[in-house]
């Protein structure tokens, strides 16, 4: 039995670095990834366009990367399991 609260024996490490530094910049680092598949618009392709109008939205300022990506999914009709490309956009906002 104490008289006043007991200490602590574990304590928290300082959050200063990676946090702080974080929510003190101007834009955070966000994730967008675009499918071919969900650019096909009843047998016509926009992929490119929906890619470009992104890129234009963002700006060439604040774009970090762009990759491409392969993926594979399975077609409801048939069953069959495709191969499809996207692209990987790293950018700040």
């Amino acid at each position: 039995v104490h008289e006043h609260a007991a200490e602590a024996l574990i304590q928290k490490p300082n959050r200063r670095p990676l946090e702080v530094i974080a929510k003190e910049g101007d834009k955070t680092l966000r994730i967008r990834t675009i499918r071919r598949s969900d650019c096909l618009e009843v047998g016509k392709d926009h992929f490119d366009e929906t890619v470009s109008n992104f890129l234009e939205k963002v700006g060439h300022a604040n774009l970090v990367s762009v990759s491409s990506i392969n993926y594979s999914f399975m077609e409801l009709g048939t069953r069959n399991i495709l191969t499809d490309y996207g692209v990987l956009i790293v950018f700040k906002g």
